[in-house]
């Protein structure tokens, strides 16, 4: 009975980890790897470059911070996400937009951004949106 348990647990966050990542975009993987929640964000560019802007939530609000791993592959072209910004979808289906922007996607081979968005205490996020790609982020977003 415990290694069925186990093994199940094992399966629930094993799909909860592909659920987190999204090939949408050709020749660029990304990966939620958590979000985070607080009074003050970061208003950083993605890739994180110069902007140093920081923003402070409402009273009844909060930044639920989300931060993607990426990864370029050769057949990614910069100018698909380039002056663009991720949405998100909460479990409403009510969509928030991020301040953050993409400036130089690929000029790296591999980032990790964080992409604040300011929603009504205890919201859960559902789908985060770049582009084509949709990221299901239920099984991060507890």
């Amino acid at each position: 009975m415990t290694k069925t348990r186990t093994a199940f647990l094992m399966a629930i966050a094993a799909a909860a980890a592909i659920a987190a990542q999204s090939n949408g975009i050709p020749g660029l993987e990304m990966k939620v790897t958590k979000i985070e929640r607080a009074a003050n964000a970061s208003l950083k560019d993605c890739p994180p470059g110069t902007n140093t802007v920081n923003a402070v939530a409402k009273p009844g609000e909060q930044f639920a911070i989300v931060t993607v791993a990426f990864k370029v592959g050769s057949t990614y072209s910069p100018a698909t996400l380039k002056g663009k910004r991720p949405t998100a979808l909460d479990t409403a289906d009510k969509k928030y937009f991020t301040p953050s922007y993409f400036v130089d996607p690929g000029s790296v081979g591999e980032f990790s951004c964080t992409f604040p968005f300011r929603v009504a205490e205890g919201t859960k996020l559902k789908t985060l949106n770049v582009e084509s790609a949709a990221i299901d982020l239920t099984g991060v977003d507890k």
